[in-house]
């Protein structure tokens, strides 16, 4: 019932009494024609197995806000693929490799589109965005943009000075907190270094300050919105409540979500007025910038098919939206969960500083260029992907229509979910697997670029994340450059905590503190 008991309670006044006679008359109803008719057997026609629940509500009162873990112990009794309903919403959750390569691979273009929610149709510009547009025209103008534009391998490589300055200028800052012996909340930094990598992609300047509260701030607003949107929408799953707001999410995510708007909006103003500045003057004609705002607001074109000539601005804003939120949250979390790992294993650490000093040695910042070298540094990375994937259920995916796997009806609009924080712990699938053992990837040519579907932290195919290779890489620089560049003494009860915090993504509970202690000479952090 936990589930449910936390809908009623966020409820509160919220819910009024026209709408709860109409549940309770609903859900009365629904009783009663099974009693007449003889009951429910399934959850639908040739429906996977799985828990057959309650009329009206389906499975929820049997689950939690911890979606990851419930659907992990369900496929321990319903197996890889199994059905519920969520409210009146059908849903499957996929538990095995071999599940996932039928669902995302072989019958992909069944699986294509998103599940959109209340709350996601608020940050997403009512799925005016990349990762939430229906697959279609749209979407495949949005994701070519990206990938021929800002995300191309002569992008990726022009871009590479900024990574480094962005990199060694945290490198830098920590070594002056370091002398006042003084900890760090290792994810904050690393986010605030990440926005300020993002905010030169997307507009070509630094926008955060380490030093000064903007960065936590807005690390604090972006998990509110991911903690909201990971929370299971009453709204969603039962539309007779959905114009009462129940939770009072959309409430919620509307009051955070201003905030950010008015940030994209002026973003957007800036650069316009820019570029008007420039073509009125007339004497010095505007020059394009290589950045995201550019190319988003430059877009023409004359393909009718697409029914795109011009990105209005909700695409714009939706698109800055995901690459702020997508681009440093995620990241910034899994380099903190991957210090963490790496810093509670004295054997890894042990190994990744001796392999780092061999390679770089100490008179120099870790470069990307050294990355390729590092063999025991792309293990350790594979192996925190596996354990802590950013996104646990990766992004929900819908049904386009009607379907069939594994020999069983899947209906049209039917949620998919995909459980890769589950697939990691199954001992079907990988030996040991709660130890973080990095080992298990010598020899191994499992990779996370979406091919192996024992390990999907990025999703696979033409729904996977489009910004992959820069999270990817970014993710193996922090942890190289930050375990090369200091010791990290943390208190053992912060350390040896793994708790998560929930929403779309997983944070780690307790905030990883630790006090950094430099490890090269003074003259590598004073150039």
């Amino acid at each position: 019932m936990a589930l449910l008991h936390s809908y009623f309670l966020s409820a509160g006044e919220c819910v009024s009494g026209s709408m709860v006679l109409a549940v309770a008359m609903s859900i009365a109803s629904y009783f009663l024609i099974p009693m007449v008719f003889g009951g429910r057997h399934k959850n639908w026609k040739n429906a996977p197995p799985g828990p057959v629940g309650w009329p009206i509500l389906g499975s929820l009162p049997h689950l939690s806000n911890r979606l990851h873990e419930d659907f992990f112990h369900m496929a321990k009794i319903y197996g890889p693929l199994f059905s519920l309903n969520l409210g009146i919403k059908p849903a499957i959750v996929v538990s095995s490799p071999e599940m996932a390569a039928q669902v995302l691979k072989e019958k992909e273009g069944m699986f294509s589109s998103r599940t959109i929610t209340e709350t996601i149709r608020v940050i997403s510009y009512d799925a005016h965005s990349i990762i939430f547009s229906p697959y279609g025209p749209r979407w495949k103008v949005l994701r070519r943009i990206l990938i021929t534009e800002l995300l191309s391998p002569k992008a990726f490589e022009q871009f590479e000075p900024l990574r480094t300055s962005q990199v060694h200028g945290l490198l830098k800052y920590l070594y002056l907190v370091s002398k006042s012996n003084t900890q760090v909340n290792i994810a904050e930094y690393a986010f605030t270094a990440l926005a300020n990598l993002v905010s030169n992609f997307v507009c070509s300047k630094d926008l955060f300050d380490n030093s000064m509260p903007e960065g936590r701030k807005m690390k604090e607003r972006f998990w509110e919105l991911i903690k909201v949107i990971g929370t299971p929408n009453f709204s969603d799953l039962i539309p007779i409540v959905k114009p009462f707001d129940p939770q009072g999410l959309k409430r919620k995510i509307n009051k955070i979500f201003g905030q950010l708007d008015a940030f994209y909006e002026k973003l957007i103003e800036e650069r316009l007025a820019e570029k008007g500045k420039a073509q009125l003057d007339g004497t010095i004609p505007y020059k394009r910038k290589m950045d995201m705002l550019d190319v988003l607001l430059s877009y023409e074109s004359n393909d009718k098919e697409n029914g795109l000539d011009r990105l209005p601005k909700s695409i714009v804003k939706g698109m800055l939206s995901e690459m702020f939120i997508a681009g440093t949250e995620t990241t910034s979390s899994t380099v903190e969960w991957g210090m963490a790992e790496i810093l509670r294993k004295p054997s890894v650490l042990k190994k990744l500083l001796l392999e780092l000093d061999q390679v770089v040695g100490k008179d120099r910042f870790v470069v990307e260029s050294d990355i390729p070298k590092l063999a025991y540094l792309q293990a350790v990375v594979k192996e925190v992907f596996r354990l802590h994937p950013g996104v646990p259920l990766i992004i929900p995916r819908r049904t386009n229509e009607a379907c069939e796997v594994a020999g069983y009806h899947i209906p049209k609009h039917c949620i998919v979910y995909v459980n890769v924080w589950g697939m990691a712990r199954d001992p079907n699938v990988w030996e040991d697997p709660l130890e973080f053992k990095p080992e298990r990837f010598i020899g191994s040519s499992v990779d996370v670029k979406g091919q192996d579907f024992n390990l999907l932290p990025f999703g696979t195919g033409r729904r996977s994340c489009v910004g992959w290779p820069l999270a990817h890489r970014m993710v193996h620089y922090y942890l190289a450059a930050l375990l090369h560049a200091f010791q990290w003494e943390s208190p053992p009860d912060v350390l040896n905590d793994l708790g998560e915090r929930v929403g779309l993504t997983i944070q780690k509970g307790k905030s990883l503190l630790s006090t950094p202690k430099p490890r090269l000479p003074a003259s590598v952090y004073e150039r």
